[in-house]
């Protein structure tokens, strides 16, 4: 019944990822704010990066779900360093996670015909969050 082709949903990938936000800026690749198509390619792409399946060059020019989590993060405020961001691996991992946690709520979302609230506002919300506490060294208020 809630079934898809993959291969009838297109390509979205780093050239279709740059030429949505030369258009429509960064906020294009929110969750709320993507194609149906654009959405579930983003949410099977970031199942394989989380599961630490490398990209298949046979799919195209690169996964847009990486660039895309890059990008959120330095919105939310992430270090820089040089050229790039100051993000440890198991920073990446978490805010992937979120990521498609949000995606798969949008998907639900959309197919129950729901409307939750904002959910691109309360993603950048979780990221803001998310790069403030590793930012901030944790303190136990326990003496040792």
């Amino acid at each position: 019944m809630l079934r898809v082709e993959k291969a009838t949903l297109g390509k979205f990938g780093e050239p279709e990822l740059a030429s949505l936000i030369d258009l429509r800026g960064w906020q294009s690749v929110l969750p709320d704010a993507l194609e149906d198509q654009q959405l579930l390619l983003v949410s099977d792409q970031l199942r394989d990066l989380l599961a630490g399946q490398g990209w298949d060059t046979a799919r195209g020019p690169g996964s847009a779900a990486l660039p895309i989590s890059l990008l959120l993060l330095s919105k939310a405020g992430a270090k820089r360093s040089g050229e790039g961001l100051d993000v440890a691996m198991d920073t990446l991992h978490q805010v992937m996670t979120l990521l498609s946690v949000t995606v798969d709520r949008e998907i639900v979302n959309r197919m129950l015909h729901r409307q939750d609230g904002c959910i691109g506002a309360e993603l950048m919300q979780g990221l803001r969050l998310l790069v403030q506490n590793v930012s901030e060294p944790f303190e136990s208020r326990c003496p040792a």
